[in-house]
C-alpha cells in the first residue's frame, strides 16, 4: 500500500529551499554573533573558568543570564533525565538511529530514501566537525558542568545532529502511517525529542543556550535543503513512484 503522502511545504522544492536559506541565514546570524562577542571580540564583561575574560554581549548577553537561570532551578530529577535524554541524542545513538533506518529502507529496496537518510546523517556530522574547528567557541565554565566534555561548543552536536536524523526519520517513516492523528503524534513526539536534547545540553551546563539554536538552525537549514533536492526528482508522465525509488531516484 503506498505511504501517505507528506504535507504539500513538505514536497516543493521551491519553499523547502527557500525555508533552507531562511535558516542559514538564522545560522549565518547567530554564528557571526559569536565570533564577534565570544571568540573575537575585546573582552570585557565575563570570567571563564581559566580566568579569562569574555564578551557576551550583543545577542550572546541572553547565554549567562538563561544559563544562571537553568541552573539555579536543578533537581535531582531533572539532572537524571537531563542525563538520560543527552545520551539518547549523542552521536552514538544518533548513528545507531541512522543506520537502523537506512538498513530498513534498504531491505524495503527504497534506496532513494536510504540515500536521503545516510547523506542527510553523514552531512550533519560534517557541519559539526567544521562549525566547531572553524568558529572555536569554549564551552561555558567547568564549574557549572555536570557532564565531561572537551570539544569545543559551537554549534551543539547532540542537538544538530538528533535534529537531523530524527528529522529525516520522521520524514520517511511517519508518512507510512495510515492514521492522521498517529502521524501528528509521532510528529509530536519527534519535535519534543529534538528540544528536550537541546534543553538537556544547556541543563547540564556543557552549552550555552545560542550553541543550541544555532544548531537547530543549521540541522532544520540541511535537512530542508537535503529534502528539497530529494524532491526535485519527480517521476515522469510514463514511471510510477515505485519505477523511481527503485532506480535511485
Amino acid at each position: 500500500m503506498p505511504p501517505s503522502p507528506l504535507p504539500a511545504p513538505l514536497r516543493s522544492p521551491a519553499l523547502l529551499s527557500a525555508l533552507a536559506v531562511m535558516l542559514a541565514a538564522c545560522f549565518a546570524a547567530i554564528t557571526w554573533q559569536v565570533l564577534r562577542h565570544d571568540v573575537t571580540a575585546e573582552p570585557q564583561f565575563f570570567l571563564d573558568q581559566d580566568d579569562q575574560a569574555r564578551d557576551l554581549g550583543g545577542l550572546l548577553a541572553v547565554d549567562p543570564a538563561v544559563a544562571g537561570w537553568v541552573i539555579d532551578h536543578r533537581t535531582g530529577a531533572l539532572t537524571a533525565a537531563a542525563h538520560t535524554v543527552s545520551a539518547l541524542g549523542a552521536t552514538l545513538s544518533m548513528t545507531v538511529l541512522g543506520t537502523l533506518a537506512c538498513a530498513v529502507l534498504l531491505r524495503a529496496g527504497d534506496r532513494s530514501r536510504a540515500a536521503l537518510v545516510a547523506v542527510t546523517g553523514l552531512g550533519a556530522a560534517v557541519i559539526v566537525f567544521a562549525g566547531k574547528r572553524l568558529i572555536g567557541r569554549e564551552r561555558p565554565p567547568a564549574a557549572d558542568r555536570l557532564a565531561y566534555e572537551p570539544s569545543l561548543s559551537y554549534p551543539s552536536g547532540h542537538s544538530l545532529g538528533s535534529c537531523v536524523v530524527v528529522a529525516v526519520c520522521a520524514a520517511v517513516f511517519l508518512p507510512l502511517l495510515h492514521r492522521r492523528t498517529t502521524r501528528i503524534a509521532g510528529a509530536a513526539l519527534a519535535v519534543a525529542f529534538v528540544l528536550s536534547v537541546g534543553w538537556s545540553r544547556v541543563y547540564l551546563g556543557v552549552h550555552w543556550p545560542t550553541d543550541v539554536v544555532g544548531a537547530w538552525c543549521a540541522g532544520a537549514a540541511w535537512m530542508a535543503l537535503c529534502l528539497a533536492v530529494f524532491h526535485l526528482r519527480r517521476p515522469g508522465p510514463n514511471e510510477s513512484p515505485t519505477t523511481a525509488d527503485a532506480a535511485g531516484g
